[in-house]
């Protein structure tokens, strides 16, 4: 089974009549094969990230993203305008890139982030937001629907009030997220082309017990699906797993058989099998079984112009490249990138949601589970 967003966007995709992006698609999953058995991009990649800005109104437990603005500035970097950043979306579309994730940071900090979301949807892109949900009034949620956004994840690291507000570090966070739900679902209800909504909870030892929970809560408040994301270690800030308990990787099997299960009787899950079946490795700090095809089927820019292959060199802070010595088109292309691409093609550090499950998808002939 395959991550359910991705069969959601083909589906909409077939009621929109737009075959010719499928088989665009199709033919870029090809390519992309092609690119990692020749070792240089034939095509561009299937996913972009946009990380808007650094700032947060949250200091959460596995987080520290918000420290990060000091550090580029430190470095002498300056942020990109609106206009800069519509210019490297303007570049994803350029490369074929299929969609476009919005991330922060908060995103809804930023003022521009429904004008960059309405540009991404002018060039023929799926938009993503991923927000904690603070923010998300009855006015964002009608200029995200005016926009044309196509999914939101809502982060929800509990399904009770205590557990995800310990862990967010902001007291009433749990119920502004029931406030945003209650605005979204309210447009919803009323648009031609409503935003999937999706609850996204990072899996620690400080909320496993909830799984269940969030699971039922998700269905009450009427969400499409619910995510689940092993918590990965990619800063000082968070310890390793190894200090974890006997008991916690018992519970984790347990979650793991638990979602595989009621998985076969229809509960909306995003998480494939084949990345649940992952997760006690991930605890475990295993490295990944998976052939990494980041560099190839992903790309991250962040606010300061910063280039990443993907999400989880973007947390680790690994930088290849700015956008102020060359553009995020000729560096996808560039035989600098070319270089880092063997290196990124062997990395196994991450099972982060978005990179792994990309890298499910074409390793589909390739590991053996």
């Amino acid at each position: 089974m395959i991550r359910k967003i991705y069969i959601d966007f083909i589906r909409k995709k077939i009621a929109q009549n737009e075959m010719e992006w499928l088989l665009r698609q199709s033919l870029k999953y090809i390519l992309i094969h092609l690119s990692s058995v020749v070792g240089k991009p034939l095509c561009g990649p299937v996913l972009g990230t946009l990380v808007t800005n650094y700032t947060c109104n949250y200091h959460c437990k596995m987080c520290d993203l918000p420290l990060r603005d000091k550090v580029l500035k430190k470095r002498g970097l300056k942020k990109l305008s609106t206009s800069q950043l519509k210019q490297l979306i303007k570049e994803f579309a350029e490369l074929g890139t299929g969609g476009i994730g919005f991330t922060g940071g908060e995103p809804l900090l930023m003022r521009d982030i429904f004008e960059l979301i309405k540009y991404t949807k002018d060039l023929k892109m799926f938009a993503h937001l991923n927000t904690n949900g603070y923010l998300l009034d009855e006015d964002a949620a009608r200029k995200l629907d005016d926009a044309g956004v196509d999914s939101i994840n809502i982060s929800l690291d509990g399904a009770c009030a205590q557990t995800h507000d310990e862990i967010r570090k902001h007291p009433g966070a749990f119920n502004r997220v029931l406030r945003a739900v209650e605005h979204i679902n309210a447009i919803r209800e009323k648009s031609k082309t409503p935003p999937r909504l999706k609850f996204v909870m990072v899996i620690s030892e400080g909320n496993i017990d909830e799984v269940a929970g969030l699971i039922k809560l998700s269905q009450d408040l009427k969400a499409d699906c619910v995510e689940f994301i092993p918590q990965q270690y990619f800063s000082a800030l968070t310890n390793s797993c190894s200090s974890a308990s006997r008991d916690f990787f018992g519970k984790v099997k347990s979650t793991m058989d638990y979602l595989l299960d009621i998985e076969k009787v229809g509960v909306a899950i995003e998480n494939s099998s084949s990345h649940i079946k992952l997760f006690e490795h991930s605890f475990k700090g295993d490295k990944s079984p998976l052939k990494c095809y980041a560099g190839y089927n992903s790309y991250a820019v962040d606010c300061y112009g910063e280039i990443y292959p993907c999400v989880p060199w973007f947390n680790w802070d690994n930088s290849l490249g700015n956008v102020n010595k060359i553009s995020l088109k000729d560096f996808w292309y560039s035989s600098e990138f070319n270089k880092l691409r063997k290196q990124i093609n062997e990395c196994r550090d991450c099972y982060l949601n978005c990179q792994a499950e990309l890298n499910i998808l074409f390793n589909i002939f390739r590991w053996k589970r």
